[in-house]
């Protein structure tokens, strides 16, 4: 509590910074490309409304995220038999395992990262006529 209250009278806002010593950078890397993202958004023409469909979008993925992790821990922890077949499965496909796998992972990555842009500007909410600079 004390670090926060430093934190805040220094003009750093202390919950970006906690995440940011909490999270292993595998997981806070993704969180630095979706500000990126919101940032372009912005300035490419969303209106910075607390509910755009930019942050509706990204909250629902933040949310689908935390429950599939708790679908593999429960795969993991009861259903055993499941997550062998699944991890049998995965030494077959190339976005799980083999040599290109992290590259292919930058994928489906990317394309939701496009996804996420697209609709931050409102782009394919209403049709394109959202203001562009």
């Amino acid at each position: 509590a004390g670090i926060a209250i430093c934190l805040e009278m220094a003009g750093v806002p202390s919950l970006p910074f906690a995440v940011g010593v909490y999270l292993p950078l595998s997981t806070s890397a993704p969180i630095f490309v979706g500000g990126l993202l919101r940032a372009l958004a912005k300035r490419r023409g969303d209106t910075g409304r607390e509910h755009s469909p930019g942050i509706l979008l990204a909250s629902g993925l933040i949310a689908g995220g935390a429950i599939a992790g708790i679908l593999v821990a429960l795969s993991a922890g009861v259903f055993v038999d499941l997550d062998a077949r699944f991890g049998e499965w995965a030494k077959s496909n190339p976005f799980a395992s083999g040599l290109y796998a992290d590259a292919l992972s930058l994928l489906p990555f990317a394309g939701l990262a496009a996804l996420l842009y697209f609709v931050g500007r409102d782009h394919a909410v209403d049709g394109g006529s959202a203001q562009t600079i």
